[in-house]
């Protein structure tokens, strides 16, 4: 099978060779410029020959062409310092446009996209991360941004309307390259809103972007936080789920018990698979393809941290060899 039908299948919980498994990482410095991304992305892919590359701009990319300044400071996540946010002001939220995603970092970005769905070809996706609007929301005024949302509904809004508008343009812009779509929220936990605050800003949005990608890309969710909203979530118009199941949980047997799309999960990025031992990263991908029932793609949680030793992200990639050889 090619990685991009054992993905499909596996998602629709049909028969495959083996459960697919894919990793990813920032790669923090570099990932500002289109070829110093593109050349990590596909070296990535060349070293462990995942089942699909989720593309991996800087997690700040939607925000700094609206005036964010961040700066690389090296540590294991990987992600850059955000120093000044662009919204501070109710009038901040009222005067935000969506943006032209030809032109600055969402230029570069692209363009490293394109590159990188060039050099894999099209019998492995590449899945370009696009935030939810009200995640880009969030990213852009920070603490303000739930203030905003419940202080200044009417004035939120607005700025939201203008960021659905710029998700639809990213979307449209990773389809015309070649790309499918993660799709990511860190703003549909009760970390952050009430399950009335999902339904109101992030479900329509979700349905008004995701929508009308169905049958024309593969998408998968990406829900951030440990107290998720997540039969709610669940029930967007996703091909398969990607949380922290060996964190907040739910459970990868009790999340797939209640829910239609397919899983992406299993594996603990800041457990074994960065501290070993190599046993123990073994012993934990056995256990989500146990408990995947069929429709699972082994991952992690979320990113896995830049120090992750080699060996042990090789022993996650091999271990599914193993698990289908009944080894």
């Amino acid at each position: 099978m090619t990685h991009r039908q054992r993905v499909t299948e596996a998602l629709a919980g049909r028969p495959t060779d083996r459960t697919p498994v894919s990793l990813w990482r920032h790669f923090g410095g570099i990932d500002v410029s289109a070829d110093g991304l593109t050349e990590a992305m596909v070296e990535f892919q060349e070293t462990y020959d995942f089942d699909f590359v989720k593309f991996m701009p800087t997690g700040t990319y939607t925000i700094m062409d609206y005036g964010a300044e961040t700066t690389w400071e090296p540590h294991a996540r990987g992600t850059r310092t955000v120093h000044r946010l662009p919204v501070n002001r109710i009038t901040d939220w009222a005067s935000l446009r969506p943006l032209d995603v030809d032109k600055g970092m969402f230029a570069t970005v692209n363009d490293a996209l394109r590159q990188t769905v060039q050099s894999m070809g099209p019998d492995t996706p590449v899945l370009q991360t696009i935030f939810s609007p009200l995640t880009v929301a969030n990213k852009l005024g920070g603490p303000a941004t739930m203030a905003a949302l419940r202080q200044e509904p009417a004035v939120f809004e607005q700025a939201m309307e203008a960021l659905a508008a710029l998700t639809e343009r990213l979307v449209a812009a990773a389809l015309d390259r070649g790309a499918d779509i993660f799709y990511a929220t860190q703003t549909c936990t009760a970390e952050v809103v009430s399950l009335e605050e999902v339904r109101r800003w992030e479900t329509p949005y979700a349905e008004r972007v995701l929508g009308p990608l169905r049958g024309r890309a593969l998408v998968l969710l990406h829900a951030h936080g440990d107290f998720l909203w997540f039969d709610e979530a669940a029930g967007w118009p996703i091909d398969g789920i990607n949380w922290h199941d060996r964190r907040g949980g739910p459970s990868l047997a009790d999340g797939g018990a209640r829910i239609r799309p397919g899983m992406v999960g299993g594996l603990n990025g800041y457990g074994s698979l960065r501290n070993g031992p190599r046993r123990a990263v073994l012993d934990e991908v056995a256990d989500a393809v146990a408990q995947g029932g069929g429709r699972l793609i082994v991952a992690p949680g979320c990113v896995i941290p830049g120090d992750c030793p080699p060996h042990l992200i090789r022993a996650a990639r091999t271990a599914v060899e193993g698990v289908a050889a009944g080894l």
